[in-house]
């Protein structure tokens, strides 16, 4: 059973689909051939070859950005096209798609891409002079079938794949050194079992970009982006089981999806989507913790608490550079002092993001690939009441989003006189009662939501720009204090003190119209609460 270069699967027969279900882990050569040599035993066989790939694309990326890539292997004395729905956006520690595969007889593509009509309405129409090659793969590939014993007791068969070689884009490299498991048969929880035995044999950590991604970004074609998970598709009827199930899923992948992007510091999304997943994922350890036994789930609770903190800086950063200080250095575009202060500012960044090195370190692996097994294996059901965790999700969302309703209300009351203080602690508690109303929303009565949802994400934004305030004042005095030897240190203070008199001025600009949004938040019906102000479900 052979894999490709790009992480790929097998094919279901010559030009059919296959499903593909894999996780791959990086490391320095050494670790990689003690983590191969823990799995296979010695004397257990396992087959050597080069596999050298070209991957071919339009001018402008058209196949990418419709989410698929083509390439065409030697595969011995055979050339091999795949075409693999496995778009910029499908990262994740366990990867599940799609591919087609087929012989060629030259080593240029064969159109058309794919036997499936959809799968070409899809792609598009595609000439052969459109298409050229955009980077390629040399890779060495030692192979081996292994068996791992399964937390449900069953037998897994699992392909590894240690890739050692470089990828090439016109005249830019990166190396690959890299372990692939890919599950043959057995439950998807067995590639974390197998990899934790790996990881602890050495230091390996979690590959989230594959060999394409990769080669996408030498080329040009694309960057590391953050990544906005998809809005929770929690259908009604749903159990509290199948729910928990989708949200720690979409948690899981939302993380691993921004990790690249957060260690390549491209794109200030990425540290904040992280963040938000991992808020998500505390969320709902809140929510249902009359079915969690928290002293089963703190470990997850304490890690997702330090990675916040882990990545606050960077994030406080990241807003007080693209939106505090952006906002003034547009009015002020020529003004040298604010200059100075940007450069400070991006120095200051450069060092909070030296925090977010966290992601390489081991135990964060450990974490990761703890929380998968966690997930595929449904390990809350372990010590948790198993008729509560089957009981519809509806029974549970109306007395738990009254009660936080309420909490804001409590909160808020004579809002007008509550100090920063009190409107932080309000704007915590709106942000709890947003997630918990995201995981109840779709079983309730339709378009019942919207009003409350609406009214709520505004009065969060109002308070969320207060707190942008209060960040940057914060920012600021760290970066002076930071800067006490610096020649300049006297100009850096008149720009502090212009950007806190600006947004000071603006807030003031503000409290009306955040005071108008509270009231109709506060007048706005909830949704889970019946026409005679019963609760739904």
């Amino acid at each position: 059973m052979g894999k490709g270069d790009g992480g790929g699967g097998v094919a279901a027969g010559d030009g059919g689909p296959a499903l593909e279900v894999e996780l791959t882990l990086g490391g320095d050569p050494a670790a990689l051939d003690r983590s191969w040599r823990a799995a296979v035993p010695a004397g257990g066989g396992g087959t050597a070859q080069r596999l050298r790939s070209t991957y071919y694309d339009t001018g402008d990326f058209r196949l990418r950005r419709r989410g698929f890539t083509l390439r065409i292997r030697e595969d011995g004395e055979r050339l091999v096209q795949t075409l693999k729905s496995d778009g910029p956006s499908s990262a994740a520690a366990v990867l599940k798609r799609n591919e087609w595969t087929r012989t060629v007889e030259k080593p240029v593509p064969s159109l058309p891409v794919a036997p499936d009509p959809a799968v070409r309405d899809v792609v598009g129409p595609l000439k052969p002079a459109e298409l050229a090659p955009t980077f390629s793969t040399d890779v060495m590939r030692r192979t081996a079938v292994v068996e791992v014993a399964a937390s449900d007791h069953s037998t897994a068969l699992v392909e590894l794949a240690l890739d050692s070689g470089e990828i090439k884009a016109r005249d830019r490299r990166d190396t690959v050194s890299e372990l692939e498991l890919e599950l043959i048969e057995g439950p998807a929880s067995a590639l974390y079992e197998l990899a934790m035995t790996l990881q602890a044999s050495a230091p390996l950590r979690i590959q989230t970009a594959s060999k394409a991604k990769r080669g996408y970004v030498l080329a040009g074609g694309e960057g590391y982006a953050g990544y906005k998970a998809p809005a929770l598709a929690l259908a009604r009827g749903i159990s509290v089981n199948e729910a928990l199930g989708k949200i720690f899923r979409v948690c899981a992948n939302q993380c691993a999806a921004n990790h690249d992007a957060v260690l390549d510091r491209s794109d200030p999304e990425g540290v904040h989507q992280f963040r938000v997943a991992l808020r998500r994922m505390r969320s709902a350890l809140v929510v249902f913790k009359t079915v969690l036994p928290p002293e089963h789930t703190a470990w997850l609770n304490r890690e997702a608490s330090r990675l916040i903190d882990v990545l606050g800086p960077a994030r406080d950063w990241d807003v007080f550079i693209t939106e505090t200080l952006a906002t003034v250095r547009a009015a002020r575009p020529d003004d040298e002092i604010l200059e100075r202060l940007s450069e400070a500012a991006e120095s200051a960044r450069a060092c909070a993001y030296e925090q977010a090195e966290a992601l390489r370190a081991p135990d964060y692996t450990e974490f990761l690939l703890r929380f998968g097994r966690w997930i595929e294996t449904a390990g809350w059901r372990e010590a948790a009441n198993h008729a509560a965790l089957d009981q519809p999700l509806a029974h549970l969302g109306g007395r738990l989003l009254d009660r936080r309703h309420k909490r804001v209300l409590k909160r808020g009351r004579d809002f007008e006189q509550l100090s920063d203080a009190d409107l932080h602690r309000l704007r915590i508690s709106l942000k709890k009662l947003r997630y918990a109303g995201e995981f109840f929303a779709a079983q309730f009565p339709d378009g019942k939501p919207r009003p409350y949802i609406r009214t709520l994400r505004r009065l969060q934004d109002d308070l969320g720009q207060l707190n942008d305030a209060a960040v940057a004042e914060r920012c600021l005095k760290e970066l002076l204090d930071a800067q006490r030897e610096n020649d300049h240190l006297a100009a850096l203070g008149v720009g502090a003190g212009q950007v806190i008199g600006w947004h000071a001025r603006a807030r003031e600009e503000t409290r009306s119209q955040m005071t108008e949004d509270w009231h109709a938040f506060a007048a706005t019906e909830p949704y889970w609460r019946t026409a005679a102000g019963g609760l739904h479900g």
